[in-house]
């Protein structure tokens, strides 16, 4: 699956863009708090420590962040964890696998979501086989850490149910537990052709993978543009 932009909308769309980014790196509740306690010049300035300034560091962040809404829009899972909320470095790359999805199942089981993006100016083979090597890993399972940071997170938060729906698949490794894998690229060249070749080469034995992409001619300015105007 390729998505494009509709021509001519961007700008009727810009404003509903750059919420969901600053969501992804400030909840909306701390965003209302800070702007109660402090106001919204200095809630301005600091979500602007936050955000990555590097082209890499922006580039990657881009393509997480699109990732996870398109597993959520277009796939129907949730991901209930913003990760780029906890960074520890507005251009440190986060560790573990870039989307973790899920969707409770009625006999008490869980599907999961595992996912990796890339973003490039100019999308490679390269880029796509290391996509894929980071999903085939654990037995192309989720990283049981990066579940458990997931549980974590909704414990901090209060959703204790899916923290122990989360908690009991790791107990079990996943052993009854669904797993779709997900490989998202956003990129400059169109990657028509690149993700249909990967799709041919996935065994039958493998999970089920959905290859997506979004193709941005402009994609550096365009994000460049982005980050400007947050």
């Amino acid at each position: 699956m390729v998505l494009t932009e509709n021509y001519g909308v961007r700008a009727q769309v810009a404003e509903e863009l750059n919420g969901t980014f600053r969501s992804h790196y400030m909840s909306p509740e701390t965003w209302s708090k800070r702007i109660s306690e402090l106001g919204a010049p200095e809630t301005a300035q600091l979500l602007q420590e936050l955000l990555p300034k590097t082209k890499q560091s922006r580039s990657g962040d881009t393509g997480e962040i699109l990732a996870t809404q398109v597993a959520e829009e277009k796939l129907k899972y949730r991901v209930p964890i913003r990760r780029l909320r906890w960074k520890d470095g507005r251009n440190t790359a986060l560790r573990g696998d870039d989307i973790v999805g899920v969707v409770s199942l009625s006999d008490g089981t869980l599907r999961f979501l595992k996912g990796e993006s890339k973003s490039r100016n100019r999308l490679s083979t390269t880029a796509i086989r290391d996509a894929s090597e980071a999903l085939g890993r654990e037995m192309g399972r989720p990283s049981r850490h990066a579940v458990l940071f997931v549980a974590t997170r909704l414990r901090d938060l209060g959703e204790d149910g899916l923290a122990t729906a989360l908690e009991k698949a790791v107990l079990r490794s996943f052993n009854s537990d669904e797993v779709e894998h997900m490989l998202f690229v956003i990129s400059g060249n169109h990657p028509q052709s690149l993700l249909a070749s990967h799709l041919q080469d996935i065994e039958d034995d493998q999970p089920k993978r959905y290859a997506i992409g979004i193709w941005i001619p402009d994609h550096a300015q365009f994000i460049q543009h982005l980050y400007e105007s947050l």
